[in-house]
């Protein structure tokens, strides 16, 4: 039965929401205000949930928020570095969003339970998503879906991803884009543009300070992503 909330998600974790399947076992790393598992819960979309973090303030914030609304017989909580705390049996769907690639990768690196393929990861890296995507690539991770979206004045990028122990090339183009290049959408086109004014400042401050092998190397890739 669906139960009355007061908030709303924004784009981006609306968009981590979407790609959850109805009737899932939900793991959300980074919690935060357990936003997220709170309102699939209330709508019913959730058959259970655990919402971690490694703080002990924002996990507190999220234990207010299942209690204020009604769903601590659905979402639990867990103070957790990543999914270290979490057991394998309690999730199916894993979100992990809100934090650099580098450090997603960490720890989808260190959990081996999420190799034996039935688990899908939803992905949503603010920083350095070129280094999640190689690492998804080189470490058997299929991206089978990605789709951006536009929250306040950013522009985001949420994977769906699962284990199939395939290791695959990574273009330069497919680690700054990835699946988005196919994408026709407003918001992913909008995603590409910035990832092209990101990579011209970037070789235009390279250039200045001299690095011009550094300024080609980058001036390539960007000419891949225009090819």
């Amino acid at each position: 039965m669906s139960r009355d909330i007061q908030f709303t998600l924004d784009n981006r974790l609306s968009l981590c929401a979407s790609f959850v399947r109805e009737g899932t076992k939900l793991a959300d790393v980074g919690t935060d205000h357990a936003y997220l598992p709170v309102k699939l819960a209330a709508e019913g979309k959730i058959r259970c949930a655990v919402a971690s973090d490694i703080r002990i303030g924002p996990l507190e914030n999220a234990r207010t928020n299942i209690i204020k609304y009604g769903v601590e017989d659905i979402v639990s909580t867990v103070l957790s570095d990543g999914l270290d705390n979490i057991s394998p049996e309690t999730a199916d769907d894993i979100v992990i969003a809100g934090m650099g690639g580098e450090l997603i990768a960490k720890i989808i690196k260190r959990t081996q339970w999420l190799y034996d393929g039935s688990r899908r990861l939803i992905l949503q890296p603010m920083t350095r998503m070129e280094s999640l995507r190689l690492f998804l690539y080189e470490n058997g991770f299929l991206i089978e879906d990605e789709k951006a979206c536009v929250s306040g004045r950013k522009c985001y990028s949420v994977m769906l991803c699962r284990y199939d122990g395939i290791i695959r090339e990574c273009s330069k183009k497919n680690q700054y884009i990835g699946l988005l290049d196919k994408d026709k959408s407003d918001e992913a086109q909008r995603y590409i543009s910035m990832i092209k004014s990101k990579l011209t400042k970037k070789i235009s401050g390279l250039i200045k300070s001299g690095k011009t092998e550094d300024a080609e190397y980058y001036n390539n890739i960007l000419s891949e992503i225009n090819a």
